[in-house]
């Protein structure tokens, strides 16, 4: 009975841990602000204010290294609620279960093209046309303040062009 309840204990003292968000490029969706975002990687190339957050993108001659554009988009309270960036080179599958898992959540979007959700990591991959990743959005893990299911109903928008910052 005692060996039962150290396990829970150690369970329930370890799920916030599994519930962490993903970092990219040092950037933590629930725990970064925006003014970590432009000390890190310098004043975005747009601010757009999008369904009352506001989106810091990066593109064009600004685009971070590996991606077509980085979009950042901010709560209400300056912290980043989610990452969505557009890959410059082609990923594979291989390579997403290599990095988050065999097990995602899959879906597919209005298109009917792939979507996996690493829930617990507040991962979504989506796929394009190709059978190559489109895009990856960080949020909140599953069980983590602000968590939301992704929208897996309709794929990220094309990255924006310079100037305009498009939500996912």
């Amino acid at each position: 009975m005692r060996s039962i309840r150290v396990a829970t204990s150690i369970l329930l003292l370890a799920l916030p841990a599994l519930s962490r968000a993903k970092a990219w490029q040092g950037i933590t969706p629930g725990a970064s602000t925006a003014e970590d975002v432009q000390s890190r990687f310098g004043e975005p190339t747009t601010k757009t204010k999008r369904g009352g957050k506001l989106v810091l993108a990066y593109l064009g001659d600004q685009a971070l290294p590996g991606t077509k554009q980085a979009q950042f988009y901010t709560a209400e309270d300056g912290t980043v609620a989610e990452i969505t960036v557009f890959l410059a080179t082609q990923l594979e599958k291989e390579a997403i279960e290599g990095t988050y898992g065999k097990s995602p959540e899959k879906t597919f979007t209005d298109s009917f093209l792939p979507v996996w959700i690493y829930r617990s990591q507040g991962v979504t991959v989506y796929f394009g046309k190709d059978a190559y990743v489109e895009a990856i959005t960080f949020g909140p893990g599953a069980g983590a303040k602000g968590a939301a299911r992704p929208a897996a109903d309709a794929a990220p928008a094309k990255p924006a062009a310079k100037g305009e910052a498009k939500a996912p």
